[in-house]
């Protein structure tokens, strides 16, 4: 039998037991990493995962289990499996499994690339990345440790399911990482540059060291002669590296709505409602070409556009079928899981500021102290609390409406909801180059931000003077 006839063949089997919704999705990923430091190849890998899982509505509880031999006996044995644990939790009480029924989608897609990682040797690829890794290891003396990693996969999803979706997408994604640390007596600074896309090699093929691994280690030793932000409420302008964070981090979670109905956000309580300065609109968009692109969530639900906030007002919620149906919301494709061996959540994809009108001359104007924060290190939210915090690469003081002292050690933090209300202006020039992997749940998805920049008032800056 072909993996599209067990899967169905599973899923009727599941109905016939008493299952009121059954899905099976088979999941496999290929991948091959390659890292490099100080001139050296540390490592060369390859592996592949591949699985079926399956979810079961008996008796208005949710049961799930997977496999990782793609047979008939297996896939029999995990769906009693699934069976068997909602039946076990069916006598303890607890919260209904409900789901919307969506309209069944029948499709097979595929994401071309250019230049297919697989027919590139393991041999050329090394030898690609020490090139890039040697831009910036040369690039000067006090350039100390540099380090390169490229990373492919290709992800392969079939859904199958009780409404009568099949679908299956495989996609490709490309990433490589470049980082630099530069030494000056006891003053160590850190430059990076990252790029990724669902694309194939010819990312790779298409990056410019001079634009890339140079700048990181030119990144890292202006760095050592940068200085501590002054502390305290400051204005700040964000660029599109900080900004797609802030947005990711301190809103886009909050949006999601497995965490909404949970209780577990700040705004679930304020659909319809002002949540933002009225420049501000919030974007999640999985059909954008970009790291967290796909046409298909893990449901089988066709992804579109999701608007969040508009104009300050929020609009909308992230939704797997489940949260749609508990929050009265429609699915618009943002469930999806890390492989086979667990179950689809609520997930963001291409997550966004939308630009304004501003040029980044116009927003700096009036300024008379305040803080330009540029390259984004790491965030975090505490989505209950409402309170976030964004480390930057680097930044640079704004006085008297121009950029003067060079910092670094720039990290700000707040209340999200304040932040976005006292945004005050919003830049054109807008970038979504953020790729990464965001961690929920204990599991791991592809994702990307972007931002044009964003202007706050009345921003806490964490300096030393």
């Amino acid at each position: 039998m072909s993996v599209s006839d067990l899967l169905e063949s599973c899923v009727q089997k599941g109905l016939a037991l008493g299952s009121s919704f059954c899905e099976a999705r088979f999941f496999e990923e290929r991948g091959a990493n390659i890292s490099v430091e100080n001139g050296i190849a540390r490592s060369l890998g390859s592996g592949i995962i591949r699985g079926v899982g399956i979810r079961v509505i008996l008796g208005d509880k949710w049961g799930f289990a997977s496999t990782n031999v793609i047979n008939q006996n297996s896939i029999e044995r995990a769906l009693n499996d699934a069976i068997g644990g909602s039946k076990s939790i069916a006598g303890q009480g607890g919260e209904e499994a409900k789901i919307v029924e969506s309209k069944p989608m029948i499709d097979t897609v595929v994401h071309k690339v250019k230049v297919d990682p697989e027919d590139v040797s393991p041999e050329e690829k090394v030898k690609r990345i020490l090139e890039i890794e040697k831009a910036a290891r040369t690039y000067d003396e006090r350039v100390k440790d540099t380090s390169a990693s490229y990373r492919d996969v290709l992800t392969r999803v079939m859904i199958c399911n009780s409404f009568g979706t099949s679908i299956e997408e495989t996609t490709p994604r490309t990433r490589v990482f470049c980082r630099a640390i530069s030494r000056e007596g006891e003053n160590q600074q850190i430059g990076f540059e990252f790029v990724g896309n669902v694309a194939g090699y010819e990312l790779v093929e298409g990056i410019r060291e001079e634009e890339f691994s140079r700048r990181a280690a030119e990144k890292a030793v202006n760095l050592l002669k940068a200085q501590s932000p002054p502390r305290g409420s400051l204005p700040i302008i964000m660029d599109q590296q900080v900004g797609a964070t802030f947005v990711h981090e301190a809103f886009g979670h909050n949006s999601e709505g497995d965490l909404v109905f949970g209780g577990q956000s700040i705004i679930s309580d304020k659909m319809g409602r002002k949540v933002a300065s009225s420049l501000v609109t919030i974007i999640d968009d999985p059909t954008q070409v970009k790291y967290g692109h796909f046409v298909y969530d893990h449901e089988g639900t066709r992804a579109r556009p999701h608007v969040i906030v508009k104009d300050g007002v929020l609009v909308g919620f992230l939704h797997s079928l489940e949260s749609a149906a508990k929050l009265e919301g429609e699915p618009a494709g943002s469930a999806r899981a890390q492989s086979h061996q667990y179950p689809p959540i609520v997930r963001m994809s291409n997550t966004y500021f939308a630009p304004g009108d501003k040029s980044i001359e116009e927003m700096m104007e009036g300024i008379q102290l305040g803080v330009y924060l540029s390259g984004s290190d790491y965030g975090y939210v505490e989505t209950q609390k409402g309170q976030f915090t964004c480390h930057a690469e680097q930044g640079w003081l704004i006085e008297k409406g121009k950029l003067t002292e060079h910092l670094r050690d720039v990290a700000v933090n707040g209340i999200t909801l304040d932040a976005l209300n006292n945004v005050t202006a919003v830049g054109k020039d807008f970038k979504m180059e953020a790729p990464g992997t965001c961690g929920k749940m204990d599991q791991g998805m592809y994702v990307d931000g972007g931002s044009p920049p964003i202007k706050i008032e009345g921003v806490v800056v964490g300096g030393r003077r």
